[in-house]
């Protein structure tokens, strides 16, 4: 049956029995061993050179270029090799990894980390063509479900089975056997282990003694790494050696996503047309009682009775939180709408405009009010953060407002610009920017204060600008010679995190303390 031409109306439960699949065959060559075998060492270096690092550096950008070049050697072999597409995204990930060895925010690159890792399972099904979709399209998410959750997780198990083909004598099958079981439970004997010590303090002495000639205290946070590192090593071959031999990769298809929007078409239009209406009045009132504050703060003038904290910080993360229930409402109305799966009604598509422009309005007021705040109490991370935000709700309800009146890929547009407005974001060298203009608008007088604690919390991206300004002072009045003061304390401050550790490594941190060894010579 065509799910294309099939009406709400016409869906139903059939009588005739779901058949079982069938559970696809486990066929294990030598190089899935020998790879199932790399990727436990990937499960080590992951939690070695990434979650034991005090924060994401080079030691993740060494460890996406080993995962991503070990993947790729694995899947040529198999006859699977790169293509436009795929080589658009590892494009995209090399420069996601770059990312961490060079910028020291850690907000940043937590957000960071978690963008590598989906582009990274992107590239999987791109490289082996298992996407739902051969466009990028609105089946992006299911493809990010099905390649994030359902052929890793079904293929668990399928890296340990490989492993197991490592003994080929039955003497090193059984010592490789025993040794897993130790390693199984190792965790619940390393707690035994600490009640006993507790409870007895003879124990604890000879306990104490055999970890100080065997040096163990030096090996157990390695043992810790390995132990967690097993199910990441399984998660990784799963996913990789699924999309490979096509293991569970078909569980969503077009027509059961199809099918199951269909499903999901269960609300009246009339309901949905009467809830988008009561919203748009609700927005057509709230704009006809503030539309002199709007225009003051679209023309940057300040209302009477206001100051810039109340007028500009009051509203504003309110609206915030306004747009991202719009967008909320707008993806549940077209969602849940009885229609046919390629209708899209006239009303619905009005209301949706409608909507969209009272968001827009509502994003561009905000905007508005924050540049104020900004000009008048300078940047910080928060402000930068919302601003950002905004600005991409700002973009992705204009293209939901021009598909109402155009049909094209709104899909592939929306990921294309998150991608764009995240890279901007990641390589932006916010805690730079912030220093360097609040610094500027101090020295020219806009800034009536520094807040020099905001700028001690900034991370030592801000070093090399604080630096910069540092050297240029003329120190002839009292308040250049006053900040210079307050900048010297502050570029001079010890290192929050390790300085020697190579995986917490990147360019700005390096850069700040050579900075801070110049700095100290020059006061000395």
């Amino acid at each position: 049956m065509d799910t294309n031409n099939v009406e709400w109306s016409k869906i139903q439960t059939s009588g005739t029995p779901v058949p079982t699949r069938e559970k696809p065959a486990l066929n294990l060559s030598p190089s899935d061993t020998l790879f199932a075998a790399a990727m436990l060492v990937c499960g080590f270096l992951y939690w070695n050179f990434i979650m034991y690092a005090d924060m994401p550096g080079a030691g993740a950008t060494l460890f996406a270029f080993i995962i991503f070049a070990l993947t790729s050697i694995y899947l040529a072999k198999a006859g699977f090799r790169q293509n436009a597409k795929s080589l658009t995204c590892l494009t995209l990930a090399a420069l996601s990894a770059i990312q961490f060895s060079l910028f020291d925010n850690a907000f940043i690159a937590f957000l960071n980390f978690i963008f590598l890792s989906a582009l990274f399972v992107y590239w999987i099904c791109l490289t082996t063509g298992r996407r739902i979709d051969s466009t990028l399209s609105h089946y992006f998410l299911s493809d990010m479900i099905q390649q994030g959750i359902i052929v890793p997780f079904l293929n668990f198990g399928t890296g340990a089975i490989a492993l197991a083909q490592i003994p080929r004598k039955q003497n090193a099958k059984s010592f490789l056997l025993a040794i897993t079981g130790v390693i199984i439970v190792l965790p619940i004997l390393l707690a035994v282990l600490s009640l006993l010590i507790s409870a007895d303090s003879a124990f604890e002495a000879v306990v104490n003694r055999a970890f100080q000639s065997m040096q163990i205290s030096a090996i157990v946070p390695y043992m810790w790494q390995f132990v967690f590192g097993l199910p990441v090593a399984l998660y990784l071959f799963g996913l990789i050696y699924g999309n490979m031999r096509a293991r569970y990769t078909d569980i969503l298809t077009k027509e059961s996503v199809d099918q199951s929007a269909l499903l999901a078409r269960i609300a009246p239009k009339v309901m949905v047309y009467s809830a988008l209406a009561a919203f748009n009045f609700l927005y057509l009132i709230f704009f006809a009682a503030q539309t002199i504050y709007i225009f003051s703060a679209l023309n940057g003038i300040l209302p009477e009775t206001f100051t810039y904290a109340e007028y500009a910080r009051r509203g504003f993360f309110e609206l915030c939180a306004v747009a991202g229930i719009n967008l909320a409402i707008v993806l549940v109305s077209h969602l849940i709408i009885r229609r046919e799966l390629h209708e899209s009604p006239r009303v619905l598509r009005i209301a949706t405009v409608i909507l969209s422009f009272f968001t827009s309005l509502l994003i561009v007021t905000a905007l508005s009010k924050m540049l104020m705040y900004i000009g008048a109490y300078g940047l910080t991370q928060l402000r930068i953060y919302t601003s950002w935000f905004m600005i991409l709700m700002f973009f992705i309800f204009a293209v939901i407002s021009v598909r109402q009146l155009k049909a094209f890929n709104s899909s592939r547009v929306i990921i294309i610009g998150f991608v764009t407005l995240f890279l901007l974001l990641a390589y932006g060298n916010i805690d730079g920017i912030i220093a360097r203009y609040n610094i500027q608008q101090y020295e020219s007088g806009a800034l009536s204060e520094l807040d020099v604690k905001a700028l001690n919390r900034l991370s030592d991206g801000a070093i090399a600008p604080m630096y910069e300004a540092f050297k240029n002072l003329d120190v002839s009045n009292e308040k250049n010679s006053n900040l210079k003061h307050e900048l010297f304390g502050i570029i001079k401050r010890e290192p929050t995190y390790g300085t020697h550790d190579f995986r917490s490594f990147n360019y700005q941190r390096f850069q700040a303390r050579k900075i801070q060894s110049e700095i100290r010579w020059e006061m000395n």
